[in-house]
């Protein structure tokens, strides 16, 4: 079984610096980069205001040092606080800052949600973990530079117990309740993190090559996978770019560097079991037909909402599509500079005059139905990714379901 995804909209030179970060929520796309700017970038006029991207977005400057990570959380609270898009994104100082984008007046509302011993650590990644069970808190969980793994459950309101114990009233209170820290048994540098509020497990990826699984709800540590990557290959180029739980959590996707090349690799997340990994032929002489799913380090991959799939991004300037079940190839998506719709917008080169006419990917991610605007929108998925160049690519599943 092939797909086919047909490019809806793209926008270049996004950031005044590499972007590498997005993440979707309903009504936004957010991209993070180095210019140290968040932008968000309305879904549903995308396609009709392709030639005005740049007018319409939503930016705002967090900081001097630039932005490498952010994800954002969209939900309904309950209660009578009603909709809530919170955003975390990193700075390259190491210290994570917190917003709520306001939609009715379109202001960003910044949020002090750690406490002050805590924002000295310096953090690298961060993840939201959304929870559908009411009873059940969501969570936002950073790692730090050392190796560490922090967890807060967020609160959106406060009980006030008044006359009237059975009836407690409640006050809208964004807050989080720090929960624990998992710590590094050494100084290892973790990359990232992510966690499935399904199975209730957490996920760290290491620069050694490990990866460690933990339960959400103890944060204790349940296995250990080490030293993924090549045999022969020097440790430090094993590093663990990306985890990622499908969407029922009961599997979970390493990727990692193998040398110059990038490799995927599905465990079920019962026994910590590997499965199989996501591979495509390659001819070189230094490896092995089939070993690795980039010809070049994996940067991220996302599941689709369903688990079925698996989209992939690498340095090799591709995104790919994977079946889950098989774990074959369906789509792969050869990205171009001179792709970018606007002329002046393309960029062909960096500032040190290094070729970016097939720019590195540098983040890929979901978009469920219904997020879109056009034809198709209500039945097919779509794909969206920031690259090199600079540039914020949609995409959308071509025919119908």
């Amino acid at each position: 079984m092939s797909k086919v995804f047909i490019p809806i909209a793209n926008v270049g030179k996004a950031h005044e610096a590499d972007i590498y970060s997005v993440t979707i929520t309903n009504p936004y796309s957010i991209s993070c980069g180095g210019d140290g700017y968040l932008k968000l970038w309305p879904n549903k006029t995308l396609i009709q205001e392709q030639s005005r991207l740049k007018d319409i977005v939503i930016s705002k400057f967090v900081h001097k040092t630039g932005l490498h990570h952010a994800d954002a959380i969209y939900t309904v609270e309950p209660h009578d606080v009603g909709t809530v898009l919170l955003i975390a994104t990193v700075s390259f100082s190491g210290n994570i800052h917190f917003y709520q984008f306001l939609e009715d007046t379109q202001e960003f509302k910044e949020l002090n949600l750690i406490d002050d011993d805590l924002k000295k650590k310096s953090f690298w990644s961060c993840k939201w973990v959304k929870s559908n069970d009411q009873v059940v808190n969501h969570r936002f969980i950073a790692t730090d530079v050392k190796g560490n793994t922090y967890v807060w459950k967020f609160m959106s309101t406060d009980k006030i117990v008044g006359d009237d114990e059975e009836k407690p009233e409640y006050k809208k209170n964004l807050h989080f309740e720090f929960q624990g820290e998992i710590p590094s048994n050494e100084p290892v540098f973790a990359t990232c993190v992510t966690a499935s509020s399904s199975k209730g497990l957490l996920a760290t990826g290491f620069a050694n090559g490990s990866v460690i699984v933990s339960q959400l709800s103890t944060l204790r540590p349940l296995y250990t996978f080490e030293g993924l990557g090549r045999e022969g290959v020097d440790q430090n180029s094993n590093s663990v770019r990306s985890v990622a739980f499908s969407p029922a959590g009961n599997l979970l996707s390493v990727a990692n560097d193998s040398g110059s090349y990038g490799c995927v690799t599905l465990y079920e997340t019962e026994y910590g079991e590997r499965i199989g990994n996501l591979t495509v032929p390659t001819h070189s002489g230094q490896t092995n037909i089939g070993l690795f799913a980039h010809n070049g380090w994996v940067f991220n991959q996302a599941f689709n909402p369903s688990g079925e799939f698996i989209a992939t991004c690498g340095y090799d300037g591709k995104v790919r599509v994977w079946d889950v079940k098989s774990k074959e190839r369906v789509s792969t998506l050869n990205i171009s500079a001179t792709d970018i719709e606007i002329e002046e917008d393309i960029m062909l080169a960096d500032e040190n005059g290094d070729s970016l006419k097939v720019p590195p990917v540098f983040d890929v991610q979901y978009i469920p139905q219904g997020t879109l605007n056009g034809v198709g929108n209500e039945t097919n998925e779509g794909l969206c990714c920031v690259c090199m160049d600079r540039s914020v690519r949609w995409f959308r599943e071509a025919g119908g379901k």
